[in-house]
């Protein structure tokens, strides 16, 4: 992560023009403040706990549903945002004027700042971001993962359902793209999702340790031959980095009964044109290493897609600051064995919420000078948010009244 400090519209161009010099593209997200954690969606600020807030908005839907119209209902969770209730909504835009404007608006003597977030939704990979129209689209995900970690954890890694979702459609397809295209993959020097996943599950495991993947010790015996050839694997390649490792240990990972004999329903459409190509490519290890991740005991949230939220309307004030949503992720991780009672036998669980990355800080001080700059160019107040209100308010500062 690279820093910037800017105190003006000029500096602020001329670092926008070295980050984008060789063609990547980036999400803006603006502050008025450094925060100790930074990049956390409104309502994580002060819980990690998502069923509060899927509560509390459950509680603001039946007061106010009389008056939405079928848009606001469909994007709900946006509309709850726009209003002020906190949700698992991150406020990005694509416009880094709009960013720079959302940095110096408040807190006019402290410095602000700008996170610039990849984005990198032209590649297809596994752990690059999607983007998706449909709230229930996002907001199924946790719910998906829960229920495939709940059977995996029963079964004793036996079996995995992968339900039938927009989001599952779209991770098998890139693990399928990654399967095909694995040679090409390993002839390069990048550490790619594949070896991500094995150097996150290889960083998590705890050596020595066989409730590392699956938690229960009842739940080990159903399938305890399988379960301790994995851990003898994770044992010899434990904390490994290095990309020429991260593929051995892969290479033994797919090899496998674990893997080779778990069973996986993907709900493919058996009519599928291109079911015999897809049956061909081996990309069952590709769906384990992802679900192993989610799974293993670890302090912090796995390897996973950033989740790009693009509502199917823009509400008024959006029209303007080419605004969309990260929707952040959380979820339950069991500890690892350090954490745990030797004497109770107790799996301590703490709630998780998804990192988001940035490449570059950007600090932003002189924000009353960049406001008049900004101004200038026709970014302020009335163009942000061009609501009569603030308009209003717009006209009142211009003429001090």
């Amino acid at each position: 992560m690279k820093k910037f400090e800017i105190t003006n519209l000029i500096s602020f161009m001329e670092v926008l023009q070295e980050i984008t010099s060789n063609g990547s593209e980036f999400f803006f997200r603006g502050e008025g403040a450094k925060y100790k954690k930074p990049l956390p969606a409104s309502g994580y600020r002060k819980t990690q706990f998502q069923n509060y807030l899927i509560e509390a908005r459950r509680d603001y839907f039946r007061e106010i549903a009389y008056m939405l119209d079928s848009d606001s209902r469909e994007n709900f969770i946006a509309y709850s945002q726009h209003h002020g209730l906190p949700t698992e909504l991150l406020d990005i835009t694509e416009n880094p004027i709009v960013a720079l404007y959302f940095a110096c608006e408040n807190d006019i003597d402290s410095d602000g700042i700008i996170y610039a977030i990849s984005n990198d939704l032209n590649i297809a990979d596994p752990l690059t971001s999607k983007v998706y129209n449909n709230e229930d689209d996002i907001v199924s995900i946790n719910i998906d993962m829960k229920e495939i970690g709940s059977h995996f954890q029963e079964t004793g890694g036996k079996f995995l359902k992968i339900p039938n979702s927009t989001f599952f459609e779209n991770i098998v397809v890139d693990f399928l793209a990654q399967a095909s295209l694995d040679k090409a993959y390993i002839s390069s020097n990048n550490i790619y999702s594949k070896l991500k996943l094995c150097k996150y599950i290889l960083e998590a495991h705890d050596k020595g340790f066989k409730n590392t993947v699956i938690h229960e010790d009842y739940n080990i015996i159903k399938n305890e031959e399988k379960i301790m050839e994995l851990m003898n694997l994770l044992d010899r390649y434990c904390n490994t980095s290095e990309k020429d490792e991260l593929e051995k240990f892969y290479l033994e990972f797919c090899n496998l009964k674990f893997v080779r004999e778990i069973i996986i329903d993907t709900d493919i459409n058996k009519d599928n044109p291109y079911l015999d190509r897809i049956n061909k490519l081996n990309y069952k290890p590709l769906i384990i290493l992802f679900i192993l991740a989610y799974e293993i005991r670890d302090y912090k949230f796995p390897a996973f897609p950033i989740i790009i939220y693009k509502p199917s309307i823009k509400f008024d004030r959006w029209k303007n600051q080419e605004g969309l949503f990260i929707y952040q992720l959380s979820t339950e991780k069991t500890l690892p064995s350090s954490k745990q009672s030797s004497t109770l036998n107790i799996n301590v669980i703490k709630k998780v919420v998804q990192n988001i990355d940035y490449e570059y800080e950007i600090v932003i001080s002189n924000k009353k000078q960049i406001l008049h700059e900004l101004d200038n160019i026709g970014i302020n107040r009335k163009f942000i948010y061009p609501d009569s209100d603030n308009i209003a308010q717009y006209i009142k500062e211009k003429y001090k009244i």
